[in-house]
């Protein structure tokens, strides 16, 4: 699937020779790690957390993620983790009446070169890992960063440990330590809440198929969303066939940052209790969940620090809201980019313009992309009336700009075409 010249300029290694830091190890920590350990840098790891862990539920990988994986040569060790769903149908809540299907088996290898992949977050990230650890790249946990200091290149931990690097990549999440401390000091970056938390379940495999009013969504492998006023329920097939992914939003409220606090299941299926039978069907069927509140960040001013050696990815530099299930793409296209463009340095003094370049490259399809999360949100979750009776007549009409971001063809064409390798689609 990857072109010669792909291959060729993911292993290139051109420049200089660096140190790098990278704080935060998790989807896009990793990605990164591995984009520039194979352009020939020495690569440290450190995490903030005890262990190697991620929460049990599923994410999306787009053909703009899977396309920097085979550049990486690493996209086969995914086979036998993923799902390959035909189409994402966006439902009515009440009855589950289809109001737009978006083909993606095969379309989106016809279309764009690359398959659109459903796997399960910890899955995702125990191969990212392995592939580091068989890189050589260092991966240091119980690693909380306390600060950044910018004029000496310096990373400090809660421990007092100092590491020193030529650069420093955060990519510690949405309450950024590096962001706060190095990046943007002049103001606090404030994440902004939205007024809707999110539960993520799983249903095992054999459940779901000894029940005969939902085994039909185990066979048929697609990615469902039934939307309706301020909730949705996006649900498919993960791990291989071997569990029915959830993920549904609803009003609420929850400490930002926090992904795995334990949901009551009996406020969640209250929540739905006017969905289509089938999906509640499902829900009968859940044991437990985790809840989270749903936010993201404003644009921010600046990705790299004052003195050029400092730079932000991922959701330290633009988390977004999931509606889109782009969050962890744009972090591995953030590491890609990264790498080709420290690849240039031929010293030191020129870190500084390699970082503001690689900033020029990426802030802008980001914070696009952010605002296609904010428009599906608001597209999925209108109340029944006049503007959600305009939406799903324009959901149908094949000629006409869709109002699902996903599904709308021109929009579509730049976010799953893109190619981080040389930040062109």
């Amino acid at each position: 699937m990857t072109t010669t010249k792909e291959n060729q300029k993911s292993n290139s290694t051109m420049g200089k020779k660096l140190n790098i830091i990278i704080c935060g190890g998790g989807l896009g920590g990793l990605a990164c790690a591995i984009g520039l350990k194979r352009k020939g840098h020495t690569v440290t790891i450190l995490e903030g957390s005890h262990t190697l862990s991620e929460v049990g539920a599923g994410i999306q990988m787009p053909p703009n993620c899977v396309r920097i994986l085979e550049g990486y040569g690493i996209a086969d060790k995914f086979k036998d983790a993923i799902t390959i769903p035909k189409n994402i149908v966006l439902r009515r809540y009440s009855n589950g009446k289809p109001l737009s299907t978006t083909p993606l088996d095969p379309l989106m290898s016809d279309s764009y070169g690359f398959p659109y992949w459903l796997i399960h977050r910890a899955d995702y990230q125990r191969i990212l890992w392995e592939t580091a650890v068989e890189l050589g790249i260092k991966y240091q946990i119980d690693s909380r960063v306390d600060y950044v200091d910018d004029d000496t290149n310096t990373v400090y931990l809660v421990t007092g440990e100092a590491y020193h690097a030529d650069v420093i990549v955060g990519a510690d999440g949405i309450r950024s330590r590096v962001r706060d401390t190095a990046v943007i000091t002049e103001e606090v970056i404030l994440p902004i809440a939205s007024p809707q938390c999110a539960y993520r379940a799983t249903v095992p495999r054999e459940v779901m198929l000894s029940d005969p009013k939902i085994a039909h969504l185990m066979t048929d492998v697609n990615a469902n969303n039934w939307i309706g006023y301020r909730r949705h329920i996006m649900a498919y097939p993960m791990k291989n066939g071997e569990m029915y992914n959830l993920v549904m939003a609803h009003p609420g409220q929850a400490p930002i940052g926090t992904w795995n606090m334990p949901g009551n299941v009996d406020e969640l299926k209250e929540h739905y209790k006017s969905f289509d039978p089938v999906i509640r069907q499902v829900l009968t069927h859940v044991t437990h969940c985790l809840e989270w509140v749903l936010a993201d960040l404003p644009p921010l001013p600046r990705w790299v620090s004052p003195k050029g050696r400092v730079v932000l990815i991922g959701d330290a530099a633009h988390a977004m809201l999931p509606f889109l299930s782009q969050g962890a793409a744009q972090a591995v296209e953030d590491g890609c980019t990264l790498a080709e463009e420290l690849d240039s340095v031929n010293s030191l003094d020129d870190l500084p313009e390699a970082l503001r370049k690689f900033e020029r490259k990426r802030k802008r399809r980001a914070e696009i992309v952010q605002l296609g999360g904010r428009k599906n949100q608001h597209i999925w979750h209108l109340p029944d009336g006049e503007e959600q009776e305009e939406r799903d007549r324009l959901m149908k009409e094949k000629d006409s700009e869709n109002p699902d971001q996903w599904s709308d063809v021109k929009f579509q064409r730049w976010l799953f075409g893109w190619n981080a390798f040389d930040s062109t689609f």
